[in-house]
């Protein structure tokens, strides 16, 4: 995947904030009820949050794809409806609506930078930047060099999207206040750490990750697979720990770490095999890789979904795209998940 097939030209829109506890769900649920509600003089008052994060909440709503721009060229203007992923997992009966499985923290990365990405900053650092150790300048200019030509963002937003990015992820960050440390769920993936070498330097952490559930990363491969080759049902898992915006980059994922996550995935569920062909270890599926996706996902959660036939897997992005289910309490909604 290239930068321009995956990502679109967004940058400092998180208004400083990194996604809080909550804020996926509370997106979900103010959309559920009303469309139009970011749009709203009185926004402030039903997010029960400053007007700067509510722009952050919604902005994290739609780059995490539990929301969906329904209509309106400018992004900051439209009507938002809520996708089929964010209903099946935040939604008013969803199946871990308020995160408390780490799981379902790995689930949100994943989706956060799956094609199409609002953050580019975050795919290149995950995807492109070759860096294990670095400071917040290196990889500042990496992007600056790396969007040069595309979407040539002003380097003071680059500089926030990398200060953001690195309080997001970075356990023991230097520079986080003592609310960002105690409200900062995704440090708990454990992705980036500040270097125990260098001063003011940071790390990210490849190989194992013993918090990311094996069907997690399996719905991760064939959601990869959905987006950018619908269709097939084989895949190197080589293809799928190295390509760029592929899961082994988005996990930091080893080549031995993928493969052995997957024989666990394919180990609990039926639907997947890995099988060896000419020594090379692939991942082999029945049918079409997002409706895959969406069994592996639903077993992972034990829960079952009213309609069957929808999928919550591959492109959801944009409203009228095939796929996108935009739903509203207040008009009617996806059948319920019940356990």
């Amino acid at each position: 995947m290239r930068l321009d097939a995956s990502c679109t030209p967004a940058f400092a829109r998180h208004e400083t904030f990194h996604p809080r506890y909550g804020w996926v769900k509370k997106a979900v649920d103010a959309v559920a009820t009303d469309a139009n509600v970011f749009n709203q003089d009185n926004a402030v008052v039903e997010l029960g949050v400053g007007k700067n994060m509510v722009r952050s909440i919604r902005h994290w709503g739609a780059s995490f794809k539990v929301i969906a721009m329904t209509k309106g060229d400018a992004p900051r203007a439209s009507a938002c409806g809520v996708t089929a992923f964010g209903e099946v997992l935040f939604g008013e009966r969803g199946w871990d609506a308020y995160a408390e499985q780490l799981g379902t923290l790995w689930l949100l990365h994943w989706m956060l930078l799956a094609p199409r990405c609002n953050v580019p900053v975050w795919w290149l650092a995950f995807n492109e930047f070759s860096g294990i150790e670095f400071t917040d300048e290196q990889l500042e200019q990496f992007v600056i060099d790396r969007t040069r030509g595309w979407a040539e963002p002003h380097p003071s937003s680059i500089k926030k999207d990398v200060s953001c990015m690195l309080r997001m992820y970075a356990q023991g960050h230097s520079r986080a206040s003592f609310d960002d440390a105690i409200d900062c769920p995704f440090r708990d993936l454990e992705l980036v750490r500040p270097s125990s070498v260098t001063a003011g330097a940071y790390r990210f952490l490849v190989g194992e990750k013993p918090t990311l559930p094996p069907s997690i990363a399996a719905f991760a491969c064939l959601d990869f697979l959905a987006r950018v080759k619908a269709g097939a049902n084989t895949v190197t898992v080589s293809r799928l720990a190295t390509e760029p915006g592929a899961p082994g980059r988005v996990f930091r994922l080893s080549e031995a770490a993928l493969l052995a996550l997957l024989e666990e995935a394919a180990s609990l569920h039926d639907d997947v095999e890995i099988t060896q062909v000419a020594g090379v270890p692939q991942i082999v599926f029945a049918g079409e890789p997002a409706y895959v996706a969406t069994e592996l996902l639903r077993d992972y959660y034990r829960w079952t979904l009213g309609d069957g036939a929808v999928r919550f897997a591959g492109p959801l992005l944009v409203a009228g795209d095939e796929g996108l289910r935009v739903v509203s309490r207040a008009v009617g909604r996806l059948p319920v998940a019940t356990p």
